[in-house]
C-alpha cells in the first residue's frame, strides 16, 4: 500500500503494546467523505444541469445518477480499502457520506424533489456515521 492509500483511509484502533487511536472526528469525517467519487459525480452533474433536461426527466436522471454513483462507491471501498475493519467501515460511512452531498449537488435537477431539511439531515446522519464508525482492531 502507497503512502497515499495507508493516509486515505480511517486508522484503526488497536491494543497491546502498540495501542494507538484511530483518526478523530475530523479525520473521519475527511476521510468517509469519498472524494474520488464525490468529484466525478461533482462534474458529472453539473454537465446534466447545464444541459438542461427536460424538467419531466431530470429527476428521474438525477436519482438513477445517484445510484450510480453510490454503487461505484461500494465498489471503491470494496476494491481499495484494507480488509478488516476499515473496509466495513467505510462500506457503512462513505455511502451515506455520499448521498448526504450527492443530493444537494443534484437540487438543480431534482427540483420539487429536493427538500432543504432532507438535506440537512443527510449532511447530519453522515456526521453521526462518522462519530459513531470507528474501525477497531483490539
Amino acid at each position: 500500500m502507497n503512502l497515499w492509500n495507508a493516509n486515505r483511509y480511517v486508522r484503526p484502533v488497536t491494543s497491546g503494546l502498540a495501542a494507538g487511536s484511530s483518526d478523530g472526528f475530523g479525520g473521519r469525517l475527511a476521510k468517509y467523505l469519498p472524494t474520488e467519487i464525490v468529484s466525478i459525480y461533482t462534474v458529472f452533474i453539473s454537465g446534466l444541469i447545464s444541459a438542461n433536461p427536460p424538467k419531466s426527466e431530470a429527476p428521474w436522471i438525477a436519482v438513477g445518477m445517484m445510484i450510480v454513483f453510490l454503487v461505484a462507491t461500494i465498489l471503491f471501498f470494496v476494491r481499495n480499502a484494507p480488509a478488516g475493519p476499515v473496509r466495513k467501515a467505510h462500506l457503512i460511512a462513505s455511502p451515506i457520506a455520499f448521498v448526504a452531498w450527492a443530493y444537494p449537488l443534484s437540487s438543480p435537477l431534482l427540483g420539487g424533489w429536493c427538500i432543504g431539511y432532507v438535506a440537512v439531515i443527510g449532511q447530519t446522519l453522515a456526521a453521526l456515521a462518522a462519530w459513531l464508525v470507528e474501525p477497531n482492531d483490539a
